[in-house]
């Protein structure tokens, strides 16, 4: 059996995406995943202000399952480019110092570090 995209449309006929539905059931087993910080950075399109700005999305596990929290930058930019520049420039070394820091205090917690390029 394939496993279903997050963004899929739920195969119950709900209409709902998966991730909404039953992924979302899905997610009450996160209590038998392994503990564990998983961060992805980037760029979104913000109509409201009508400019890009960085984001980092964080699961309280590594296998992303669940709803991610999201955190955006104040900066905003006119263009996509700029605002991935300082994502990788300002953003992303603050993130490998935080899971590094975190895998040196805590033995209890599973950090993966993996450069997306």
């Amino acid at each position: 059996m394939s496993q279903i995209s997050r963004n899929a449309p739920c195969p119950c006929g709900s209409g709902k995406k998966h991730k909404k539905c039953c992924g979302a059931r899905q997610a009450d087993h996160r209590q038998n995943l392994p503990a564990g910080i998983r961060m992805k950075g980037g760029v979104i399109f913000d109509e409201k202000s009508n400019a890009y700005i960085p984001i980092v999305h964080s699961w309280d596990n590594v296998d992303c399952i669940g709803e991610p929290e999201e955190w955006r930058s104040d900066k905003t930019f006119s263009n996509e480019d700029a605002a991935m520049n300082y994502y990788k420039v300002s953003i992303r070394p603050t993130l490998q110092r935080l899971m590094s820091k975190m895998e040196n205090e805590s033995s209890k917690t599973k950090v993966t570090y993996k450069k997306l390029e």
